[in-house]
């Protein structure tokens, strides 16, 4: 992965600190063709976050970096045609810089979601890995359109942090916490808005480059349409179990399942976790609904009993369906677009 931030972060601590069980030295971050694996950059992340004085130090960080360091990327989001174009190039391209996060957007009735899903568990360094793409990606909309991002929220998808208080000063939104996945929640019609600075030919210029620079496209693309499918199956009418089988993705995305297994492998995650996501997300939004009980929660997942689907619920969110309603109820959801 690329060393961006890595450049930024060696600028606010103690260099021998800060590279501290990493393998990496200052000298290497200064080579522009320099990469440094996943491991090496959440060691990195994690000296950072031990070393930080104030907790909410990332985000007076991340709401310092603006689009001159993103190179074709920032140039792609800036000559966009439009803030749908320049969102969807976001979502599409920014991963080959955080290559622990798979971006995705999907509308939602009036909404867009923008979401960020961790490939792998990012421990204590999640708050500030998924927490500032979507900063950036706030910067963009407040700097190029000029949006009232009070109109646009925050799903954060881990309990509220210990400075959650400082939120305000760096989200121009809402912020949730203990929501199904991390996401910028934003009005659809949004998308339709038209970029004044939009140039054809820097716009096409800057999409070829972006896509000839982005590291396993074939893969995320394949990601991105499992989960698509997903959606749109689960919405079905028709539909005879709450998600298809493998087989059935496969011959959806026009592969063999073999070669989808493999693919969705070499990013680290499996068909399995995948339908487990989804469920997971799904049973938060259902049993956000008092009206529904938690039978018919399970029902609607496809589980053949209660006392199943609570087992699955604990292991995906570590507490029972009813202990997840109650906390809820007693914290409040909080305002959400």
């Amino acid at each position: 992965m690329p060393v961006t931030y890595g450049r930024h972060l060696a600028r606010l601590f103690d260099a021998q600190a800060l590279f501290a069980g990493t393998g990496v030295t200052p000298a290497a971050l200064e080579d522009p063709d320099c990469r440094v694996s996943v491991r090496q950059a959440l060691r990195y992340v994690r000296n950072a976050l031990e070393l930080a004085q104030d907790p909410d130090w990332y985000l007076a960080w991340a709401s310092t970096l603006s689009d001159h360091f993103h190179g074709p990327i920032s140039v792609a989001l800036m000559s966009a045609p439009t803030l749908g174009d320049g969102v969807d190039t976001f979502l599409q391209y920014f991963p080959g810089r955080i290559p622990y996060l798979h971006l995705q957007g999907r509308t939602v009735g009036p909404h867009f979601r923008a979401e960020l899903h961790p490939l792998i568990d990012l421990g204590s360094a999640e708050p500030l890995l998924t927490e500032t793409p979507l900063i950036i990606l706030q910067q963009y909309l407040d700097t190029v359109y000029g949006v009232d991002l009070a109109a646009a929220g925050f799903e954060l998808a881990y309990p509220a942090t210990a400075h959650a208080a400082c939120y305000p000063k760096y989200f121009k939104g809402p912020v949730v916490f203990d929501q199904p996945c991390n996401a910028l929640v934003m009005p659809a019609a949004w998308r339709e808005l038209r970029n004044l600075g939009y140039s054809e030919s820097t716009w096409a210029h800057a999409t070829q480059q972006c896509a000839a620079t982005l590291a396993s496209s074939r893969e995320r693309e394949t990601l991105g349409a499992v989960r698509a499918y997903l959606y749109r199956y689960y919405e079905r009418a028709d539909r005879t179990r709450p998600l298809p089988r493998l087989e059935e993705v496969a011959e959806e995305l026009h592969l063999s399942p073999r070669t989808l297994i493999r693919r969705l492998r070499a990013i680290a995650t499996s068909y399995q976790v995948l339908a487990d996501e989804f469920l997971s997300a799904r049973a938060c939004e259902l049993l956000a609904n008092d009206g529904i009980t938690i039978k018919v929660v399970a029902d609607t997942l496809g589980f053949d009993n209660p006392a199943n689907f609570g087992k699955a619920f604990k292991r995906w969110h570590g507490l029972s369906p009813g202990a997840y309603r109650r906390r809820r109820s007693s914290v409040g959801s909080g305002a959400s677009p």
